[in-house]
């Protein structure tokens, strides 16, 4: 069986992953939580685990045999097994990676490196997917990573909401920022999917884009003032919140930055064309009468 080292990027995405899969065993493994919910958890991270090993194994023997539907498999039950036990890694109830008790951190290494494991694992069936459906579209990640922040603004949101806010929200305070966030997130849910779709199907224009993304981007922008700075719910501790709050921020600019720069691209070309005609018409010498030439 040959043995070789990929020089591709996603091998080492799914080197990355192994690596972080590791960390996230022996984190949670050193822990002494004996709950079904730990158990699981434990499981999902083993089951990551060898799914990564299994990738890294396949690039170094078996390549082309593995790229395409196996490779989309593999990858499809590492996001589905990590986003299946994030839910319950990020509960503060179950005292794993965050506790009940303002919700803080208590083992960091499985709070950052599960978060680190769960975005490479997208990036790998993101990148995936778009070469099984020949649409090389590099914001369709990011709309993707938006799409992911958001889901996690929304439910950290509405987590904080349960337990921290009353009833009653009264003008600016920590739990009307609250509200404004869970609220971006649920547009950043919806809206993320409806762009995704319409590029998959081909019918989402350059112009409506930016639109979308511009928007993303304001609402964004309020979201990491207000939830981020003064009274912001997040700004308490250091949580799930704060940091999917920025990575939504980011993204979106990101993709304001890329749409616009989609829109000036062919009006850029076309003053180029234009001007290497008017080049060529000007340079070119035309001669009407060869015997008049050959007198002079």
């Amino acid at each position: 069986m040959p043995f070789a080292v990929p020089d591709t990027p996603r091998f080492q995405s799914w080197s990355i992953v192994f690596t972080l899969s590791c960390v996230c065993v022996a984190s949670h493994a050193s822990q002494t939580i004996d709950t079904d919910v730990s158990k699981w958890v434990l499981t999902a991270i083993c089951v990551s685990l060898v799914l990564s090993f299994c990738g890294v194994v396949s690039y170094m023997t078996i390549l082309e045999k593995f790229q395409g539907r196996n490779e989309s498999v593999t990858a499809s039950l590492l996001v589905i097994f990590w986003a299946a036990s994030l839910p319950f890694i990020m509960d503060p109830s179950n005292n794993i990676a965050i506790t009940a008790n303002n919700f803080a951190i208590v083992n960091a290494n499985l709070y950052f490196f599960s978060w680190a494991a769960f975005g490479y694992s997208l990036l790998i069936f993101t990148q995936v997917a778009l070469e099984i459906a020949a649409k090389p579209n590099g914001k369709i990640a990011k709309w993707f990573g938006l799409l992911v922040s958001s889901i996690i603004v929304v439910a950290s949101s509405s987590q904080y909401g349960n337990v921290s806010c009353p009833s009653e929200v009264d003008g600016l305070s920590t739990c009307g920022r609250n509200s404004y966030a869970i609220s971006v997130g649920a547009l950043g849910l919806v809206i993320p999917a409806i762009v995704l779709v319409l590029t998959m199907v081909k019918k989402m224009a350059a112009k409506l884009e930016f639109a979308i993304s511009f928007l993303m981007f304001l609402l964004y922008i309020f979201a990491v003032g207000l939830v981020t700075f003064g009274d912001g719910p997040a700004i308490k501790s250091v949580s799930n919140l704060y940091f999917s709050t920025w990575v939504g921020f980011a993204l979106s600019l990101m993709l304001t930055f890329d749409c616009f720069k989609g829109l000036m691209e062919p009006e850029t070309e076309k003053v180029v064309e234009e001007d290497n005609e008017d080049f060529e018409v000007a340079s070119t010498p035309v001669i009407e009468d060869f015997n008049e030439v050959e007198t002079r």
